[in-house]
C-alpha cells in the first residue's frame, strides 16, 4: 500500500469496522468510527444501514440514525417515511403517524403519497381500536 495515498474512508468500512471493534472490547474506538461514518456517510447508506438494524431488531439504535437522517436531510421524503417506518415497527404509533404525515407532505410523486395516506389511515384505525 502507497503511504502517500490518502486513506478514502467510507460509511460502510467504517461502521464494519466499529462493530468488529466492539467484538474486540474497545468500545471507544467503535464510537469514534461509527461519528466518522456520519461525518462521510450519505442519506441512502444510512438509510439502508439502519434497515439493516431493524432486521437484526436492533429498534432504537436504528432510530438514532433515522433521526440524524432526517435532521441531515429534512426535506427527503424517504428519510421521514424510513423513520416512521422504525417507529411502527417500536409500536409509537402516534410519531409514526407524524413523521408518515411529514413524508407525505414532502413527495412530489403521487403513488407514494397514496400509499403513505393509506397507511396513515390503517395505523390510525389501530389507535382507535386501542
Amino acid at each position: 500500500m502507497d503511504a502517500a495515498r490518502p486513506v478514502k474512508h467510507d460509511f460502510i468500512d467504517l461502521r464494519t469496522r466499529a462493530e468488529l471493534l466492539d467484538l474486540c472490547g474497545d468500545p471507544d474506538g467503535a464510537a469514534r468510527l461509527r461519528e466518522l461514518s456520519l461525518q462521510v456517510g450519505v442519506e441512502v447508506e444510512i438509510n439502508c444501514y439502519a434497515y439493516q438494524l431493524l432486521w437484526r431488531n436492533l429498534i432504537d439504535e436504528a432510530i438514532v440514525l433515522l433521526n440524524r437522517n432526517v435532521a441531515a436531510y429534512p426535506d427527503s421524503w424517504n428519510a421521514w417515511d424510513s423513520l416512521a417506518e422504525a417507529y411502527e415497527i417500536k409500536g409509537d404509533i402516534p410519531r409514526a403517524i407524524e413523521h408518515y404525515e411529514t413524508a407525505a407532505r414532502l413527495t412530489e410523486h403521487q403513488g407514494h403519497k397514496q400509499r403513505i395516506r393509506r397507511h396513515v389511515t390503517g395505523l390510525s384505525s389501530i389507535g382507535l381500536a386501542s
